[in-house]
């Protein structure tokens, strides 16, 4: 009789883990199927042995029945089990294929009508622009200085809707980016006036490397154009920065952070920031936040707006997985304050 506990075992531990599971009604009709079966058919088989090598006594026969009973039970439960599991990982992974092929037409869809749109935009927009220089050329004023900062706005907001549109594709391929090189290289290819950086990450981490560029980047214009804490340029093709503004990237607990001591966001407002088209009070569009939440979603990651140490704006991008060795320095970034 205790040959018969192992198997019983398994029958109690399956029938918990079952309690216990994410399995739908469905599979557990499968396992109930595979349960019977499996505990049926083993019984048959050693009721014809009995038959074929008779004990003659009553007690040994009905222990061997309980023996068949425990063991083709547990056998088809355990089969049923697996079985199930199968079937459940099947589906999802079907589902998130098609959950993936519905987001990759819709990005393709949204890629071609943001295309098309700023292709029509283009068109006029050079027409006045050109227009314009001819008129700028005869003579100049301020009214006419004002309306070429406009028609520069409106080129910016093409480009950055267009990326918009292209930075939310899901991401199929990714490669190590060391993250301390790329914010370098980054800080140099912003405009960013006076205003300062410090450079304090190492980490390694798997990304497009391409869309990542354009997160930090973002981030670092938003940085200088609304986070300044002393008097802004007013060419926007010259950066806008302050002698007092420093922007920070560091490493946190599954992620970095880029943060700057500047005005800061107020707390109402922190997640609005973040949204497609949000719009400040000086009335700069928010397409740039749109377009690092977008890239952060591509990836896979989380991101989010608290207050910095020095009281402006901190960026927060976790859930991200290094893949180097934290206690390997693969790059060594500016870990002073460096002007752009």
């Amino acid at each position: 009789m205790l040959a018969v506990v192992p198997f019983a075992a398994v029958i109690i531990v399956g029938g918990f883990w079952l309690g216990n599971s994410e399995l739908t009604l469905s599979r557990y009709q499968r396992i109930g199927v595979w349960f019977a079966g499996g505990l049926s058919s083993f019984l048959l088989l050693n009721l014809l042995m009995m038959q074929t090598w008779s004990t003659g006594s009553l007690r040994w026969n009905i222990g061997w029945a309980l023996f068949a009973v425990a063991v083709g039970g547990s056998g088809g439960l355990v089969a049923g089990i697996f079985e199930a599991r199968a079937i459940s990982r099947a589906v999802e992974a079907e589902r998130q294929r098609l959950r993936r092929e519905a987001v990759e037409q819709r990005n393709e869809r949204l890629d071609e009508f943001a295309a098309v749109v700023a292709h029509d935009l283009r068109n006029p927009l050079s027409v006045a622009s050109g227009q314009l220089e001819l008129e700028r050329m005869d003579r100049d004023s301020e009214h006419l200085e004002t309306a070429a900062t406009a028609l520069d706005r409106m080129e910016t907001l093409i480009d950055r809707t267009l990326t918009l549109a292209r930075s939310g594709h899901v991401i199929s391929e990714t490669e190590p980016v060391d993250l301390g090189e790329l914010v370098d290289s980054c800080w140099e290819a912003v405009p960013t006036g006076d205003a300062t950086l410090a450079n304090e990450v190492t980490a390694v981490i798997d990304a497009d490397p391409d869309r990542l560029r354009h997160l930090f980047e973002n981030l670092f214009r938003n940085a200088v154009d609304h986070g300044s804490t002393g008097s802004l340029k007013s060419d926007d093709t010259l950066g806008r920065g302050s002698a007092d503004l420093t922007i920070r990237v560091g490493e946190l607990s599954g992620g970095f952070y880029v943060a700057d001591d500047g005005s800061g966001i107020p707390p109402e407002k922190r997640d609005a920031v973040l949204d497609d088209g949000y719009t400040s009070t000086d009335g700069e569009g928010g397409l740039g936040l749109a377009i690092v939440q977008r890239i952060v979603e591509a990836h896979g990651w989380e991101i989010g707006v608290t207050e910095s140490d020095g009281g402006g704006t901190r960026f927060e991008i976790t859930d991200i997985t290094r893949t180097d060795d934290p206690e390997e320095d693969t790059y060594t970034p500016s870990k002073t304050p460096v002007q752009a």
